[in-house]
């Protein structure tokens, strides 16, 4: 058992890949360079989830919108992901990472991407900058010299401002549809093929949902071992759609994330 919690607790950074795949591919839709409206962020929104590895509770996760904040003289929105170990888990691979979102205001595009990485023994900090006049982001690992410069699209996301955009793009049945995406060493994208309508039903309460699969080509670690593994994630059907479960088969069981609680910090 303690082998599967802890290949399982090396799963959870990809939580945030989970919300966001990034596998690049032709879709019937590329958002490349369609500009976005504006993004209906609620200030003090925190969705907390329960990540567990088939019965195991693990850890949570905590997706927040922060008030706005000024960067690089940019007014910006500010979003962020925290996932946390629990007890349990912290015998085999403690986890306490953060990742931060900055988002133009006027512009809807992405300023910075900051990755605080503190899993085992990694302990990662690094930063995506956006050069939106040369259309390219790089990436800085803290006390490294910055890496080559990666070339974007007019409008690429990181891989948590995404989740929110998704969260806003989607507004009924689609076929497929890329957005694209990067980590700062790739341009990358999501591949996401629309499954259907369900009832489903979460810790939070029962919804009417969007099911859909993101693809998972690129993804590394326990998944490139699991030739048939697949995502499924569903939204809910409503104004808010949020992301309500995320669930995976991979070769060391079955990875779930189920939102709990939704909450409005003041």
């Amino acid at each position: 058992m303690s082998l599967g919690v802890y290949k399982c607790m090396k799963l959870i950074p990809l939580f945030l890949l989970l919300l966001g795949s990034t596998a690049f591919a032709e879709g019937d839709l590329d958002l490349a360079e369609v500009k976005p409206t504006p993004l209906a962020l609620q200030v003090g929104e925190e969705l907390e989830y329960s990540l567990r590895w088939s019965m195991f509770k693990v850890a949570s996760g905590y997706l927040r919108v922060h008030p706005n904040v000024v960067i690089d003289g940019i007014d910006c929105h500010h979003v962020s992901l925290r996932v946390v170990s629990n007890s349990f888990a912290d015998v085999f691979y403690k986890v306490r990472s953060e990742f931060h979102s900055y988002i133009s205001v006027e512009h809807q595009r992405v300023v910075r991407y900051r990755v605080e990485q503190h899993e085992g023994d990694t302990h990662r900090d690094a930063t995506i900058r956006f050069d939106w006049e040369n259309k390219t982001a790089n990436y800085q690992r803290d006390g490294e010299d910055p890496q080559d410069d990666v070339e974007i699209g007019t409008y690429t996301w990181d891989p948590l401002s995404v989740v929110y955009y998704f969260r806003h793009f989607i507004n009924g049945p689609f076929e497929m549809v890329t957005l694209p995406a990067t980590d700062g060493k790739k341009y990358l994208g999501i591949d996401i093929k629309y499954l259907g309508q369900e009832n489903l039903e979460v810790q939070l309460g029962e919804f009417d949902s969007y099911k859909i699969e993101p693809n998972t080509k690129e993804m590394k670690g326990v998944f490139e071992k699991s030739k048939n593994s697949k995502i499924k994630m569903w939204y809910s059907n409503d104004e808010h759609r949020y992301p309500l479960l995320i669930k995976s088969k991979v070769i060391v069981g079955s990875f779930i994330a189920e939102l709990k609680k939704v909450r409005v910090i003041q």
